[in-house]
């Protein structure tokens, strides 16, 4: 089966091409991305993965909310396909911290799941006041623990000829055959009981330097009208633990990136 991202964006240009690089890196192929009123460069950073059949683009000009109306739209013209599909943000880096790639992964679990409810590891800023030029993944190492509250949300990798729509938010879909964590418990909703990261995980940098998190509330939400708080900010900061797990991949990141 074949691996995808659905994402819907929003001036995300200066992100794009690492978290495509990433991607790819650990085992996706291809990217539909929906474009929801950017007014940065996001298409020179995409061209060339689009002119490689990489990226499609969806020009998705609504206004908020807009999310599960675009994730709607692509589940009604792919559905049926065998591959599995995983519908994440920009800010969401999904990997395996037990095998080589995330295919490598799905191969491992149940041929009967419709879909993987993969949880969250939230990132903060890292001390960081401003944004520099370094990846996302090599700034910012230091986290709460594991029982950090939104870490119990999960993103979906969804098997396309399994899906029936989108569910009430975008965490979680209509499945036949439900949605499942990586240790088999059933997931009914956006949540698991708690976070375990065994064999896929999410490093989510929601907030990343201070300087970038300002930038980003000032966009707003593609999932409900409701802008963020600068106090949500605070709420990412404990730097209980420096996870320098996903820097196994740095190394060739960086190479494809040029930085090396």
């Amino acid at each position: 089966m074949t691996l995808a991202i659905c994402a819907i964006f929003r001036n995300e240009a200066p992100y794009l091409r690492e978290w495509i690089e990433f991607h790819q890196l650990v085992g996706f192929e291809r990217f539909y991305l929906y474009q929801n009123r950017s007014d940065d460069d996001w298409q020179a950073v995409l061209e060339p993965y689009i002119e490689r059949g990489v990226v499609e683009v969806t020009e998705w000009p609504k206004h908020s909310p807009c999310q599960l109306e675009a994730y709607q739209n692509f589940i009604d013209t792919h559905k049926g396909h065998p591959n599995w599909v995983a519908f994440i943000d920009c800010d969401e880096f999904l990997f395996s911290p037990s095998h080589e790639t995330v295919p490598h992964a799905l191969a491992q679990l149940p041929l009967a799941w419709g879909a993987v409810g993969v949880n969250w590891v939230c990132f903060g800023a890292s001390g960081r006041q401003v944004k520099t030029e370094e990846p996302v993944i090599e700034r910012f190492t230091f986290r709460p623990l594991d029982n950090f509250g939104p870490n119990v949300h999960i993103k979906s990798i969804v098997r396309m000829d399994r899906v029936d729509g989108v569910g009430m938010d975008p965490h979680h879909f209509q499945v036949g055959c439900g949605t499942f964590s990586e240790l088999g418990d059933r997931v009914q909703g956006p949540f698991t009981s708690k976070p375990t990261h065994r064999s896929l995980r999410i490093n989510h940098y929601l907030t990343k330097s201070h300087e970038e998190y300002l930038q980003r509330i000032a966009k707003g939400k593609a999932d409900m009208q409701r802008t963020r708080e600068p106090a949500e900010f605070d709420l990412y900061q404990a730097t209980t633990v420096d996870d320098r797990t996903i820097w196994r991949f740095l190394p060739m990141l960086k190479s494809r990136l040029g930085l090396a």
